[in-house]
């Protein structure tokens, strides 16, 4: 979105880059015309680029930024002084229709959850030769993976917090509906292939290399659009993508990781089990959280450079990266049976999962980066001053300002600001891809009662003080 020019900079200030809004001369703000700072636009935030017609071109016009209609005083921030009025009413309480949307969503897949290990329990028992209570024991065992893997989301989540709710929602659909949907699958395309061909080991080759791959990474990421369909707000970008991916991966691997043990025990006793838990439990343990949260980085990566639709669509292809490296790990088994040739592909996915690491921290700084781009276009028209902006956008501004508001008392509010601020700068991504959706606008107009409501509150603490 491309905002109306604005005058030419004056002598030693800094120049605006091309297409940038200056704020609006004699615009009520911290002073006449606040100074301009140049936060820079890099490509991959720019949604300048969208097509004029068919069926990805931008739904609603581009939401303009407006300044605010009443002068805000300077931060306390900035003064740690000054003492203001508070607010004589705070921004309007809600609760968004999203949110509630979600915990039904996640009660719903938690009863699936239910019926799918109880189904596969019932299975296990009628077929196994071991005492059917070790089934407790495989769920102890998955769950350990699970718990690391969820460990690494909530660290990479700890910039712009997801509700737990959607968490939660994308751990139970891989966890059910994603297993469900596999194993009716792969069962029937296994089937198909024996009949066909009347060999078991064509049968296998299909299942776990062509059939696997394909309805897993699909079923997955169905999740995926699920999530985005439901809580758009929420999913703006690449590493919202890459946390429920990732969760949905982990929860499929847990149930997953249940079946092998299980077979891993009857088959090979408790060697067999012991080394199926060190390969899918140690060494591929990001395994299926690398392939789906693929899917989620480009569905995010489309959505917040062309909005909505766009981020839909790509799901089509999307799903293909993680695809292929499944189909890749599956068959490693086939084309290198030999124990050198299991050594090697481990020794590949421990180094895929090294690189996965490395692309979380990536995305955390990217996000990072976006928050000060976008609060910087706040900045600049008032909103906020320039020392908020590195307060809030940057790790050490966000330490020093708790560490500021926990002595004068105002912790929960300085958390709270935080918070806003990063969901303020999302929402300005997003009506930048999708244009003046007027629930994004809505949500834009909360957010900045809220943050306004959260600056009295330090000015407040801070005079009292």
């Amino acid at each position: 979105m491309s905002l109306p020019p604005g005058p030419p900079p004056q002598q030693g200030q800094p120049r605006p880059r091309p297409g940038a809004a200056p704020h609006p001369q004699g615009a009520p703000g911290f002073q006449s015309t606040p100074q301009y700072v140049d936060y820079g636009l890099p490509r991959l935030y720019d949604t300048s680029v969208r097509p004029a017609g068919g069926l990805t071109a931008a739904r609603f016009a581009p939401a303009p930024l407006h300044a605010p209609q009443q002068a805000q005083p300077q931060s306390a921030w900035a003064t740690q002084t000054r003492q203001v009025q508070q607010l004589s009413r705070s921004a309007p309480s809600y609760v968004p229709v999203s949110q509630v949307l979600i915990w039904v969503v996640a009660a719903l897949l938690g009863m699936a959850l239910l019926v799918v290990l109880a189904y596969f329990f019932i299975e296990y028992a009628l077929t196994t030769t071991s005492n059917p209570l070790w089934w407790l024991g495989y769920a102890i065992l998955a769950s350990g993976s699970l718990l690391v893997i969820a460990g690494v989301i909530l660290l990479a989540d700890r910039w712009d917090p997801q509700p737990i709710g959607l968490l939660l929602s994308a751990v139970l659909w891989g966890a059910a509906i994603a297993v469900g949907i596999s194993y009716v699958v792969n069962t029937a395309v296994s089937l198909l292939a024996y009949v066909i061909s009347g060999s078991e080991g064509f049968a296998s080759v299909v299942g776990a290399v062509v059939s696997a791959p394909i309805t897993e990474e699909t079923s997955k990421g169905l999740g995926l659009v699920l999530l985005f369909l439901i809580a758009r707000r929420y999913f703006n970008g690449p590493l919202d993508g890459l946390l429920y991916g990732a969760l949905i991966g982990g929860g499929f691997a847990f149930t997953e990781n249940i079946l092998y043990y299980g077979n891993a025990l009857d088959s090979g006793g408790v060697t067999g089990l012991v080394v199926n838990g060190f390969i899918r439990g140690v060494i591929g343990i990001f395994g299926h959280a690398v392939y789906t949260s693929l899917t989620g980085v480009i569905m995010g990566l489309v959505a917040r450079k062309w909005g909505t639709l766009p981020g839909v669509l790509v799901f089509l292809v999307a799903t293909w990266p993680g695809i292929a490296l499944h189909a890749l790990w599956n068959g490693s088994s086939f084309l290198f049976p030999s124990f050198a040739g299991l050594v090697v592909m481990l020794l590949v996915e421990m180094a895929l999962s090294f690189v996965w690491l490395v692309l979380i921290g990536v995305l955390v700084w990217d996000e990072a980066r976006l928050t000060r781009v976008r609060l910087g276009d706040y900045a600049n028209r008032g909103w906020l001053t320039h020392e908020e902006v590195t307060m809030l956008a940057t790790w050490s501004g966000r330490r020093e300002g708790r560490r500021w508001a926990r002595q004068i008392g105002a912790l929960p509010v300085m958390k709270k600001f935080i918070r806003d601020s990063a969901d303020l700068a999302s929402v300005r991504q997003r009506l930048m891809a999708d244009g003046a959706n007027p629930k994004a606008v809505e949500h834009e107009r909360q957010l900045l009662g809220k943050l306004t409501a959260n600056r009295a509150q330090l000015l407040g603490a801070s005079g009292g003080a």
